[in-house]
């Protein structure tokens, strides 16, 4: 294998050689850059009710869906080294957010041409969605490597034919993604249906025998994800992977009125950190290279088209709407539909001279799209899994001045930060389930971002001013405001 991409290293232009490396050196910045923000609601959760926990809990609770089961392991296994530190519990997505460019990259070479790997490899690079997610202590980026490397070796099983260490690889890789997150079923159906009409396309009945073998690394892959899930279902049942809150079917009405919306959050997600502008220009262009790409490329079938048919189909059997969050894997293979677009036009007479420069292009490309979403702050201002960048400094202030009798009352999703960052400044968490009845004071943690005020607090229910106040304001910082409310003398 080595030796093959040694080989192939080779054979590429010095000049797309060099575009490449500085392409992944601008993403790799970047997400380096996104390692050092504050903690989010979901990563916390993870870290406090599963990697922060013993071995057995990590690998057996599933209070939520939050415990990615591969991505735990490996996030304990760096909280270790780096004593439960943010960079540690995300450095395994770190890794494959960075790998994530080259293998765009790659997929592009195989699939495409030169210029459409590059194109797509730079915007994949800039993009603030993937960047955010190779800095979150979750799966969702090993998904997105997942599906990237699954197409490169059913691409390569296409074009070479199929060997059993092939195969296998394919299983190991699909069963990883399974094992990690249970949506992983979007993104392998999305492969082994591009692969079956790919092959069936160009083979026509001489295929049965690959789909036989699709079908065993399939089922190779169920086998090794559900040992994998052994623990978990032993203690929580079954149920607790297949009929959660999160992925139980929804009623039909509900489905189709969310359906909408979700489309909208992702496109929206999707154009950061690009103006709309800019965005939907890139949209226009992405729309054009689905269509246009087979003609003159080794695409076969398209690889966005059955990427599309897929998730339909399985968002219509299972008839519940995923967190726009699910669709990220689909990012790249878009991104290389922008690509090949931008390269056939490439070949007009008018524009030919242009071409000679795309290497550079390319890495212009990259950089900018990292300088607009770090200028305009895109990462800092998505509330995507929950925003607390209060968190921090409010839990360090808190260390010094709670006192036996405080209750912090602070809601979703400052609630999990704030108790992240409590453990890390050696302040007593308890105080945020301190019984009323025990209660002598109140300290209200409240976040700007959502529009979190006295007034709503009182609202909810959150502040009990039958027994505590007035509410006086404590300290503030970055979107965080503390409050404080004394209890009232008891009457005689």
């Amino acid at each position: 294998m080595m030796a093959g991409i040694r080989a192939w290293w080779r054979d590429e232009e010095p000049s797309t050689r060099f575009a490449l490396l500085a392409i992944v050196a601008v993403g790799a910045l970047a997400r380096l850059a996104a390692l050092g923000q504050p903690m989010r609601y979901d990563e916390s959760v993870t870290y406090l009710y599963f990697v922060g926990r013993s071995w057995r809990t990590a690998v057996s609770a599933y209070q939520f869906p939050n415990n990615h089961l591969l991505y735990t392991v490996a996030a304990k296994l760096m909280a270790l080294l780096g004593h439960g530190a943010p960079w540690s519990l995300r450095l395994p997505a770190f890794v494959a957010g960075v790998a994530t460019i080259p293998l765009t990259y790659a997929l592009g070479r195989a699939l495409y041409t030169r210029g459409a790997a590059l194109i797509g490899a730079a915007l994949v690079a800039a993009a603030m969605p993937l960047i955010l997610y190779s800095a979150n202590a979750r799966g969702y980026a090993w998904i997105i490597a997942a599906y990237l490397i699954l197409m490169l070796i059913a691409a390569r099983i296409r074009a070479d034919g199929a060997t059993p260490r092939r195969w296998a690889a394919f299983a190991l890789v699909a069963a990883a993604g399974l094992a990690t997150i249970p949506v992983m079923l979007y993104p392998l159906g999305a492969v082994a249906l591009w692969f079956a009409f790919t092959q069936l396309v160009e083979h026509g009945t001489g295929a049965r025998p690959m789909f036989a073998e699709l079908a065993g690394a399939l089922a190779a892959a169920g086998a090794l994800a559900l040992v994998a899930y052994l623990p978990i279902i032993h203690v929580n049942g079954l149920a607790a992977l297949t009929a959660n809150k999160f992925v139980t079917a929804s009623p039909w009405p509900q489905f189709y009125a969310q359906l909408i919306p979700n489309i909208v959050l992702t496109f929206s997600t999707w154009a950061q950190p690009y103006p709309l502008l800019i965005a939907s220009l890139l949209a226009g262009i992405a729309v054009v290279g689905i269509f246009s790409s087979v003609r003159g490329s080794n695409e076969g079938v398209s690889v966005v088209l059955a990427a599309y048919v897929w998730s339909a189909v399985l968002l219509v059997v299972n008839h519940r709407v995923p967190f726009s969050r699910t669709w990220l894997w689909m990012l790249p293979i878009v991104a290389l539909a922008v690509g090949s677009a931008c390269d056939h036009a490439l070949t007009h007479p008018r524009v030919r001279r242009v071409a000679a420069y795309l290497p550079g292009l390319a890495v212009a490309i990259a950089a900018f799209g990292v300088a607009w979403g770090f200028a305009t702050d895109a990462i800092g201002r998505s509330t995507d899994t929950g925003l607390f960048a209060a968190a921090q400094p409010i839990a360090q202030a808190l260390a010094t001045r709670v006192r036996p009798g405080d209750r912090v009352l602070a809601p979703i999703p400052s609630n999990a930060p704030l108790q992240y960052y409590m453990l890390r400044a050696g302040a007593d968490t308890a105080l945020l389930s301190t019984p009323d009845s025990l209660t002598t004071r109140e300290i209200i943690v409240l976040n700007r971002s959502y529009g979190q005020t006295v007034p709503w607090a009182i609202a909810v229910g959150m502040v009990d001013t039958a027994h505590f106040g007035p509410v006086a304001p404590a300290m503030s910082a970055r979107d965080g405001d503390v409050f404080v409310a004394e209890r009232k003398a008891r009457a005689p």
